[in-house]
């Protein structure tokens, strides 16, 4: 259960807002992960900012994002106050929009995999993430990009996109990194959207997502059951025309995987299962496994001992890691 470090409540105005809040909470980590060859410590602490309020009107309004957000001196794109890192959103009766480094719309609606280890599966490249098309780190060349979500009853439907301009608005107007054959300077770009729907029962749901940026589309296919405990969720990604390589491309056709956990008590379970196919435009086709199973007990008070195993073909080992990690 996470636990507020510091709130305040803003004044409370009468030129719109009947209420508004900054929460300050924060998440950390401590200790080993074995690399295939070596075994080393690792321990990170983070502090997020939380930002809420409603109008007047009974409109939501919010914006959530990390301290690391805004080192500049690591990288001076990756900001929430240029909007390429971190959300600030509104929502009322005619559904919620985001907008920031939001996920795609058909991620929003699906998701990941399980997530194992202490470091949440980072240590083994994070293989439990889904290569969605847009969102979430993705096409943050152009800026924000803009989330819309909306529910009724069991059945919720979601939009999203980039705005397609490749010069961010704070920078000089063709100031930019993309370039056309000739190497002149190229500010407009590809919409790269998305859109989902889900329909949720008490138990399960099922998800389906469609996306495109240029050439590039993707059709997603997820579903997660919850029964005495166990957890079973599975997803299928088709993809056409996604290249992620130069010349020599190879090109992502399809990915499928399966997710299992177990709770019990203070103990999780979990683990999961994935396969990618590529085709390469000089070699045959190549599939690319990868695995991971992991534990955690529940110590309480946000302290949770956790430690997982990854094997995949990306990394071509097997790795590990083990340790506590905390939310504040």
């Amino acid at each position: 259960m996470k636990k507020v470090l510091f709130a305040t409540s803003a004044l409370v105005l009468s030129a719109g807002f009947a209420s508004a809040e900054v929460a300050l909470s924060g998440d950390g980590r401590m200790g080993i992960i074995y690399d295939g060859n070596d075994a080393q410590f690792s321990s990170r602490a983070r502090v997020r900012f939380n930002l809420s309020g409603e109008s007047d009107a009974g409109l939501s309004f919010g914006a959530s994002f990390r301290v690391d957000h805004e080192n500049y001196s690591s990288n001076a794109y990756r900001s929430a106050a240029r909007g390429t890192a971190g959300a600030i959103w509104i929502s009322g009766t005619y559904g919620k929009l985001s907008m920031g480094d939001t996920v795609s719309a058909s991620e929003r609606a699906i998701g990941d995999l399980y997530e194992v280890g202490y470091t949440d599966g980072t240590f083994g490249g994070d293989v439990e993430e889904i290569s969605y098309l847009t969102g979430d780190g993705e096409n943050l060349g152009q800026g924000p990009n803009i989330l819309y979500e909306y529910t009724i009853n069991n059945i919720s439907l979601y939009a999203s996109a980039s705005d397609g301009v490749n010069t961010p608005w704070f920078d000089t107007p063709g100031d930019t990194t993309d370039t056309d054959a000739d190497g002149n300077p190229v500010d407009s770009a590809d919409v790269a959207w998305s859109v989902a729907g889900k329909y949720e029962a008490e138990n399960w749901w099922v998800a389906l997502g469609y996306g495109k940026h240029d050439d590039a589309k993707e059709v997603v296919l997820g579903g997660e059951g919850t029964f005495n405990g166990f957890s079973v969720k599975g997803i299928f990604a088709k993809y056409d025309d996604r290249f992620t390589g130069g010349a020599d491309a190879e090109e992502l056709k399809h990915t499928y995987g399966l997710g299992l956990a177990y709770q019990w008590d203070a103990i999780l379970l979990e683990g999961f299962y994935r396969k990618d196919k590529f085709d390469y435009e000089v070699a045959d086709s190549e599939s690319y496994d990868s695995f991971g199973i992991g534990a955690e007990y529940d110590l309480g008070g946000g302290a949770i001992l956790a430690g997982g195993i990854v094997d995949t073909d990306y990394l071509d080992d097997t790795v590990a890691d083990f340790g506590i990690k905390f939310s504040f």
